[in-house]
């Protein structure tokens, strides 16, 4: 909405990370540092471990490594990225063996045959000048167990080297469980280590000005007053810092001011964070960025995601609205959680196919459902303006759910164990959601036998074309039209403007093509039985 009025081109403080707004303090070079050490070094490195609070940039850290490993001169690391760390021992083989391209056939769920694939393969990889490395995100909510299994894996080694590198990424709870007593083997390996601390007030005040001038700005918007003030109630954390600079970008346009001051920070803090630490410093960054996740919620978040048209501006929650504590949920009955294979069931049936022997909380392979599927991690906003059903991560560690429909009521429509719709508020749902959520979309049963979808294929070049040619329903005779074309609905999709149909282009163009379930508003069927109406 305020994008001309200070003069810039895209929005500045997207909470998604995006490489073009990348600003590396000097501790953030210093641990991404740390962590190309650990690839370039291989086994001999042994574990890696970079821990940091909510918001402090663990996942841009680990982006910028991956993009690193991609380049030409870095063919020879293989990177095994493991996002949805809650697995059990075998599970987290068949991600390994899975993300390395090696074939489970005959081993899954063979925990000593997937091992010694992996060892045929590690094996392999060495002689011919390759280092392996598992790398994995959200490493907090790995059991127990299962990191041992990991500590297992390192043994893997020739007789000068391991062979499997460990890169650890997670919040600071990570360290408090590495020093259980059943895990000193797995500390003791661990090789290099830091903690991404958040900005300093001259980082925060550096990070504002270089997402503003990367954003096309031609002047800072904001007062060095503002980024001080900016700094002290985001305590340093660059998700907080995107969430309040935004906000009061909002309050300046709103005041007809092309310029951002300290009241116009102070105004915005009062509606977007806990109005009890709104005024003074945080006692700790994590306690600052779990106040700033309640307090914002929802409404925060549709700044991002929602288009920046008029239409929206009224759709908006009040400053009053976000402050105001959130009401205790009633339920009437408890819900039954449907276990994972039933919940990737009622998935497939939405979109007419099925779901066979699936019964693991990650992506379906594609031969268990018949469609591709891609894991984001988001917010309730994201879900809403992409308009189809998504398969929920739920707080329960062994439960997924469907979020199948809302209703005109504002509420989410989910099925249960019994095959029954549930409607249940926001506050509820976010309650017992964990922010990951699995989108599945139609695609070409002969793409669906490759790993997808290839970027550059000529199979996924010309299906992508005749995609675009059905949406766009303009001639695009040509490359260069086509890629101009498919620039402008990545940018309006808020996926990079890159002219390359990776998994989440992909993704959108099927989703905007093709017919099926969507999430727009139907009445509640008869007989819904509700949980946690009280307050919304």
């Amino acid at each position: 909405m305020y994008l001309r009025h200070f003069g810039f081109d895209q929005a500045p403080f997207s909470i998604t990370p995006d490489h073009r707004f990348v600003y590396l303090s000097s501790q953030h070079e210093e641990s991404l540092a740390h962590l190309v050490y650990g690839i370039q070094r291989g086994g001999g490195a042994g574990f890696v471990l970079l821990t940091g609070e909510v918001g402090t940039g663990k996942t841009t850290i680990s982006r910028l490594l991956l993009e690193q490993a991609a380049q030409p001169g870095e063919s020879t690391v293989k990177i095994a990225l493991i996002l949805n760390p809650r697995l059990s021992p075998v599970e987290l083989l068949e991600s390994i063996l899975r993300e390395l391209g090696i074939p489970l056939r005959g081993t899954r769920g063979q925990l000593n045959w997937m091992v010694e694939r992996l060892n045929d393969y590690l094996l392999k990889t060495w002689a011919e000048g390759q280092n392996t490395v598992v790398l994995i995100d959200e490493a907090q909510n790995l059991p127990p167990e299962t990191l041992e299994q990991l500590r297992l894996l390192t043994n893997l080694e020739t007789d000068t080297h391991k062979l499997l590198q460990v890169i650890l990424i997670g919040q600071p709870e990570l360290r408090d469980t590495l020093r259980r007593n059943d895990l000193r083997q797995l500390a003791q390996r661990i090789t290099a280590r830091y903690h991404l601390r958040e900005l300093d007030a001259d980082d925060t005040a550096a990070y504002l000005a270089h997402r503003c001038q990367v954003a096309g700005a031609k002047r800072n918007p904001f007062s060095p007053g503002a980024a001080k003030a900016i700094h002290r109630h985001a305590g340093g954390i660059p998700r907080v810092i995107n969430t309040l600079a935004d906000r009061a970008l909002l309050v300046a346009w709103n005041a007809n001011n092309t310029r951002v001051t300290r009241k116009y920070v102070k105004q915005a803090a009062a509606e977007v964070l806990d109005p009890a630490i709104s005024n003074k410093r945080p006692r700790s960054a994590g306690y600052m960025a779990i106040a700033t996740i309640l307090a914002t919620g929802l409404a925060v978040a549709a700044w991002y995601w929602l288009p920046a048209t008029p239409e929206h501006a009224s759709q908006t929650t009040s400053a009053t609205a976000l402050t105001q504590p959130p009401a205790q949920a009633t339920a009437s009955s408890p819900f039954q959680w449907p276990d994972t294979l039933q919940a990737w069931r009622q998935y497939a049936a939405l979109w007419g196919s099925h779901a066979s022997g699936w019964d693991a909380m990650q992506c379906p392979p594609a031969e268990a459902t018949g469609m591709a599927c891609l894991r984001r991690q988001g917010n309730l906003t994201q879900i809403l303006r992409l308009n189809r059903p998504v398969v929920l991560q739920t707080t329960d560690p062994d439960a997924l759910v469907v979020l199948e429909k809302t209703n005109p009521q504002g509420q989410f429509i989910l099925k249960d164990s019994t095959e029954q719709p549930v409607s249940v508020n926001k506050s509820w749902l976010e309650r017992h959601w964990l922010g990951t959520y699995y989108v599945l979309w139609p695609m070409p049963a002969a793409l669906l036998q490759k790993t997808l979808p290839a970027p550059g294929s000529s199979e996924v070049t010309t299906w992508a074309h005749r995609l675009a040619r059905q949406i766009s329903e303009l001639p695009l005779n040509n490359e260069t039209q086509f890629i101009d074309w498919l620039k402008r609905f990545q940018a309006r999709h808020g996926l990079l403007a890159d002219g390359i149909i990776g998994p989440e282009t992909a993704m959108a163009l099927s989703l905007k093509a093709y017919t099926g379930p969507t999430l727009q508003a139907v009445a509640p069927e008869t007989g819904n039985h509700t949980h946690g109406q009280t307050g919304e």
